[in-house]
């Protein structure tokens, strides 16, 4: 059913930006109220979001979030008075009501009704304000096959005319039902769209992924895929999976939706008005596409810059100095100049505080903590620190998987941290601060540590290394197999982690975004976490190598050092070729070998080798000849050739000629898989 409002689009998004703040803040300052129950100053901060929530919601027509906004209102407002006592049945209550809240935002967004029922939250909240000395526990209804329909805004729209004119193939509408007494629903929502992915694209789900991760797991999931299996293939796969009651496949027929119009004839207005006109004039909304653009073309001049002062360089070789030569040399630099202070502005314009991630995860925590039955600390540091949006986007799966193994491997229950001479409650901080030219976000617990020989002894268990290769592991080496798929040494297994999965989605998404992973821990004392990551994934630095004619970039955020060996150095150690560096041994890799210039090699009496480093690991990439360090342009090959292992796109160097950018930790893949 459509939702009724009396707004026009442009009332309607402003209202969207300012509720989605709201929301943020709120969520933030709930989390610390529990901390901080007597702040009066955090209280009035909460109470005005509450207030302005709920008038711009009534202005706006959406009955439904003005009273359930009322009716925290008035919670908070007994807080104020200290007439109630902030308790973590009070929080729980409205932690729900918030969620709730959040539903009703997306409401206005799709312009379509949820079905969401409000009279349990307002019933709880009701009997908090008027003091009874019980809340009352919420009463779970039964699911049913009877389900609305997903509905798709004017992209998804959009998106599935695309592929229906262009595709073959159906669009499906999924309705999963999971028991009620399921104790890992997170667990079983998430295989459940795995399950989907093999069977096909998903356009949409409720609840999505990142919702599941939350705890946001409901009893029903539902899901629009495109797929060319029939609906008795799907319903089939679906049924295996446990703790599924039913499941039901119909055929997704989507209405036309137009794209959205935006009405500048009417000034946008709402209860806070001249807030915003206020912001308005100091800020500026930019669509990301147009801040993508923007970059590409900047890149082109960055290639551009190169080409030119090249050309100038060969002209004063080949030529006499003149007036118009100096005056082409002065121009090309003033240029340059012009396109470094360009580059900057608009990576700049690109980057964004962590917070706007961070934020996220106070709440997580605590959710969690409460579900694990332990009492931790979470803190954060560094949040002002800003990074590439796109980057951001990557890193919050790897950073969820990270803080959710911290609470439920790392720390201990409170009890045995009392009898281990630890404070009762554990520490959990989360850390991003700049590091020269990078990034690095540290992970950070006081809980048990990794043990090693626990490590060794799992991996061989579940055959991911022979027995005897886990007695030559160090325990550094050892350590690094928690990044093997499938590893996991929990003895039992929660819905919160311990299920062999996740670890490994965090190297490879790290390694999506050019960034590195690093432990460091201690057994009894705790666990450090290290990501290091690039500042922007558009422009690089790389060293700059020659194979065989052919230009190679080598990303500096991968490359320790350089070297220069007599062949003399080289030893034979397990069959392969390897040099020793300050009495560790270094395992050389041929790039001529590699990228299939073949087996030749070049006789000179001395070998440059580059030393990279990867998940802790470092080899020596041989090559023919180093270049220098030079600022690259990605360019993605992906429409072109598809993914190539070993190779993470192209740049166009100076004198027109195309260079492929290494992928080393995909290299390092396709080299151990190959040996």
């Amino acid at each position: 059913m459509g939702l009724q409002l009396d707004a026009s689009p442009e009332e309607l998004k402003l209202f969207l930006e300012e509720a989605e703040e709201h929301l943020q803040l709120l969520e933030e300052d709930l989390v610390r109220l529990e901390n901080e129950g007597d702040n009066q100053e955090l209280l009035q901060e909460i109470f005005r979001s509450a207030h302005t929530l709920k008038g711009s919601s009534a202005t706006l027509g959406h009955q439904k979030m003005a009273h359930l906004t009322h009716a925290m209102e008035n919670v908070f407002d007994k807080f104020r008075k200290q007439q109630l006592a902030v308790t973590t049945e009070i929080m729980n209550v409205l932690f729900e009501a918030l969620d709730n809240l959040k539903v009703l935002k997306s409401e206005i967004e799709t312009l379509e009704e949820s079905g969401i029922d409000l009279d349990s939250i307002l019933q709880r909240l009701a009997a908090i304000t008027s003091g009874e000395a019980s809340v009352p526990v919420p009463v779970k209804k039964e699911a049913g096959p009877s389900q609305p329909a997903l509905q798709l805004d004017w992209q998804e729209q959009k998106l599935v005319a695309e592929w229906a004119s262009q595709k073959a193939g159906h669009f499906w509408q999924i309705n999963v039902f999971f028991a009620e007494s399921s104790e890992m629903l997170p667990v079983r929502a998430l295989i459940t769209l795995m399950t989907l992915r093999e069977k096909g694209e998903i356009i949409k789900s409720e609840p999505t992924a990142e919702e599941i991760e939350q705890e946001q797991a409901k009893t029903t999931l539902r899901a629009i895929i495109h797929s060319t299996f029939t609906a008795e293939e799907i319903g089939k796969a679906l049924k295996e999976l446990p703790d599924i009651v039913e499941v039901v496949v119909e055929p997704f027929e989507p209405a036309q939706q137009e794209e959205p119009e935006q009405k500048t004839e009417k000034k946008a207005e709402t209860t806070s008005g001249k807030a915003v006109a206020s912001k308005a004039s100091r800020t500026v909304r930019i669509d990301v596409e147009l801040l993508d653009n923007l970059m590409n073309l900047v890149g082109e001049l960055v290639i551009d810059r190169t080409r030119l002062a090249q050309i100038i360089t060969e002209i004063e070789s080949k030529y006499e100095v003149s007036d118009l030569t100096e005056d082409l040399n002065r121009t090309s630099v003033h240029i340059g100049r012009v396109t470094t202070m360009l580059q900057e502005e608009i990576m700049k314009a690109r980057m964004i505080p962590v917070e706007s991630l961070f934020n996220k995860f106070p709440r997580m925590m605590r959710d969690l903590s409460q579900k694990a039955g332990k009492e931790i600390d979470f803190i954060m540091e560094g949040q002002e620190t800003e990074l590439d949006r796109s980057i951001i986007e990557e890193i919050g799966d790897p950073l969820i998987h990270l803080l959710r193994n911290a609470v439920d491997h790392a720390i201990e229950p409170p009890e045995e941290r009392e009898r281990l001479g630890k404070p009762r409650k554990g520490t959990v901080k989360l850390v991003a601060r700049h590091e020269e030219n990078h990034i690095v976000i540290l992970v950070q617990d006081d809980g048990r540590g990794i043990d090693a020989s626990k490590i060794r002894e799992s991996a061989v268990r579940k055959g991911i290394i022979s027995e005897e290769a886990a007695r030559r592991l160090s325990d550094e080496e050892a350590i690094n197999l928690i990044f093997a798929s499938g590893l996991s040494t929990a003895t039992k297994v929660s819905d919160i982690s311990g299920r062999g999965v996740g670890m490994d989605v965090v190297r490879t998404n790290l390694e999506k975004v050019n960034g590195l992973i690093e432990i460091n821990t201690r057994v009894g004392t705790g666990t450090t976490f290290k990501i290091k990551l690039p500042l922007t994934l558009a422009i690089i630095r790389a060293l700059m190598v020659k194979v065989d004619e052919r230009v190679y970039a080598i990303p500096l955020t991968s490359v320790l050092e350089t070297i220069r060996v007599e062949k003399e150095q080289i030893r034979i150690v397990n069959k392969h070729e390897a040099i020793v560096v300050r009495g560790q041994v270094l395992p050389l890799l041929y790039l001529r070998e590699l990228y299939n210039h073949g087996s030749g090699r070049e006789e000179k009496a001395k070998i440059f080798v580059v030393v990279v480093n990867v998940g802790g690991k470092q080899v020596g990439l041989v090559v023919d000849y180093l270049i220098g360090e030079q600022e690259v342009v990605i360019k993605s090959l992906g429409r072109y050739i598809g993914d190539v292992q070993g190779i993470a796109g192209a740049t166009i160097l100076g004198d027109g000629r195309v260079a492929l950018i290494m992928d080393v930790p995909s290299l390092m893949k396709k080299v151990m898989q190959i040996s």
